[in-house]
């Protein structure tokens, strides 16, 4: 009776530990899938080339938040300006740790603005699909060599903006892969403005 007993407590222990272990497995996947989904996805830009900067270090500088309201539109995307900033620079430069000076990005102006557009009512209205809204990006950077106490010692700038619009009857899902194709074709524009200037302007910082 004891032998039995003794067994049925061990049998109901490992139960009880089994399914412990599997809710804490279940959990760890649920928490990995709503962090793999809030994640922003990775972007994609035109130049691949790297340029090797004499620094140690990287900071990124955010002015002029826009603000969370119409007609803005940014802070409803799943990639934000911010974010490009952060993945452009990740992808653009490779720091050589040969200096004590920083690499200093900041972000002056990354807004998205939209701006309805008129459509056509009636008759006509019903075999047309007009364009029901613009957006517009604008985008300003200043790439900059700081030294230890904060001061300067080598910098440029460069801004972009482009324009897209929508029909109607697009999702919301559509527009955020609007916004996001805005965002890196204002890097992109950025980039190409901004190679001559780190070349020359920075070129005894950045290679």
């Amino acid at each position: 009776m004891t032998r039995l007993f003794f067994a049925r407590v061990r049998f109901t222990t490992a139960r009880v530990l089994c399914a412990a272990a599997f809710t804490l497995l279940l959990a760890g996947a649920i928490h990995r899938l709503a962090v793999a989904q809030s994640a922003p996805p990775s972007l994609q830009f035109a130049s691949k080339s790297i340029l090797n900067v004499d620094a140690t270090s990287l900071d990124l500088k955010i002015e002029n938040v826009p603000p969370r309201e119409y007609p803005h539109v940014n802070y409803r995307s799943e990639v934000r300006f911010e974010d490009g900033a952060r993945e452009w620079a990740a992808s653009r430069f490779m720091l050589t740790g040969n200096s004590v000076n920083a690499l200093r990005l900041t972000v002056r102006k990354g807004d998205i603005v939209e701006k309805l557009l008129p459509v056509k009512k009636g008759i006509k209205g019903w075999f047309t699909k007009d364009q029901v809204a613009e957006y517009q990006a604008a985008l300003e950077i200043e790439v900059a060599i700081v030294d230890p106490t904060g001061k300067v010692l080598s910098s440029a700038s460069g801004n972009s903006t482009n324009t897209r619009t929508v029909p109607e009857g697009t999702t919301e899902a559509e527009k955020q892969q609007v916004w996001t194709g805005m965002i890196v074709a204002g890097f992109d524009a950025l980039d190409a403005e901004l190679q001559p200037q780190l070349r020359q302007a920075m070129g005894q910082f950045i290679r």
